[in-house]
């Protein structure tokens, strides 16, 4: 007699679990945007090895990050010897047409290691861990 209680009451509580848990991921999914996912994370910063970006990108590569903004031709340029940090540039805050510089790396730095993926080739960190690690 217990257990003709018992065993439906489990059924419906398993149910209801599983239709909670399914309403709150709905909920989180629809609230999320590029903001609320990664606007407060508290990761370390990640580790940059220049040199092993000079090894394998060669004379090429440094265009790739070292560039400026030529107004007359309203594209990115790289002019060798100046050579300036991301940082010089890309602030923790956009400003006018700069990206703010954590947008700045994850559109240049895991666009190019995807790239390189697409390619068949050695590259980079593409997930979050596995750039800032801690």
């Amino acid at each position: 007699m217990k257990y003709k209680i018992l065993i439906p009451g489990i059924i419906i509580l398993c149910l209801f679990t599983i239709f909670l848990q399914q309403a709150m991921t709905q909920e989180e999914t629809r609230k999320a945007d590029h903001f609320t996912l990664f606007s407060n994370q508290k990761r370390p910063e990640p580790a940059f090895d220049h040199t092993v970006h000079e090894d394998s990108l060669g004379d090429t590569g440094c265009a790739r990050c070292h560039h400026v903004l030529d107004i007359e031709q309203n594209k990115l340029v790289y002019t060798e010897g100046e050579e300036a940090a991301c940082s010089e540039c890309h602030t923790s805050e956009q400003s006018d047409n700069i990206l703010a510089i954590r947008e700045a790396s994850h559109a240049s730095c895991t666009g190019c290691h995807r790239e390189m993926k697409k390619e068949k080739k050695t590259a980079g960190p593409t997930t979050c861990g596995e750039c800032h690690r801690k």
